[in-house]
């Protein structure tokens, strides 16, 4: 099993809809989002892939951090087409990322069951999330019950065979300023191709801060117990 983790440790100054562009705070975020991962010992390899082209040996320190744990970690880095990512959104930058990835990470095979996670967030529930996951599935949440139109991309999950067969290029559909996101991108690859979806098999209990639109994202356990019995049923699954 691989979890990729995207980011942008250094985006172009002409990117819209960001709240953080410090340089510095977005690598903090990532380390410390890294980090977390990393002591939650997950039965996976960890792939950190930023598409601004960072230097990564300046990270070594978080692979001695994986070593000390027992996890493996891979970090990637290469210099995005800014001028595509500027003109189509973030959700573009993200896609090409995870070719990126599959194109020359030296551990993906296709085998593979991959788990994309957005960098700089944690998903605390990580390791119990990992070892509920049956490998032959599609898993996307919805992001809330107010938004059962679109796919929360912040995390989802399926085999690599099946990404490489019906997402791989999707990303190039985005188009943030005409309004049509990653989310609906990936929603009408399922519904148009008659794929079978669930949601995760427990509530993930994702803590950070997006990038994106700034918002802080934690959880009260006692309501994710409550979404836990509600996941059993794929509440967060359903798309209208």
């Amino acid at each position: 099993m691989l979890i990729i983790i995207t980011g942008t440790i250094s985006p172009d100054t002409n990117v819209g809809q960001l709240t953080i562009r410090d340089s510095s705070e977005r690598l903090r975020q990532y380390v410390d989002a890294l980090k977390a991962l990393i002591e939650q010992k997950p039965d996976a390899t960890i792939i950190f892939c930023d598409n601004s082209g960072y230097d990564m040996q300046k990270l070594n320190e978080l692979k001695k951090i994986a070593s000390a744990n027992d996890v493996c970690l891979e970090l990637l880095s290469y210099t995005a087409d800014s001028k595509k990512v500027v003109k189509y959104g973030k959700g573009y930058g993200e896609g090409e990322i995870i070719k990126y990835v599959i194109d020359n990470s030296r551990y993906i095979t296709d085998d593979e069951y991959i788990v994309k996670i957005t960098g700089r967030l944690v998903v605390d529930n990580i390791s119990d999330i990992l070892r509920k996951l049956k490998r032959d599935r599609i898993y996307f949440n919805i992001p809330n019950i107010h938004r059962r139109d679109i796919f929360d991309t912040r995390l989802y999950a399926m085999p690599l065979k099946t990404y490489k067969k019906f997402f791989l290029d999707k990303y190039k559909k985005v188009d943030d300023n005409g309004g049509y996101y990653l989310e609906h991108v990936f929603r009408d690859v399922v519904i148009n191709n008659k794929l079978e979806s669930t949601n995760f098999p427990c509530y993930p209990r994702i803590v950070g801060k997006s990038g994106t639109g700034g918002i802080s994202y934690e959880y009260t356990e006692w309501k994710c117990k409550i979404r836990d019995i509600l996941s059993v049923f794929n509440f967060y699954g359903k798309t209208k």
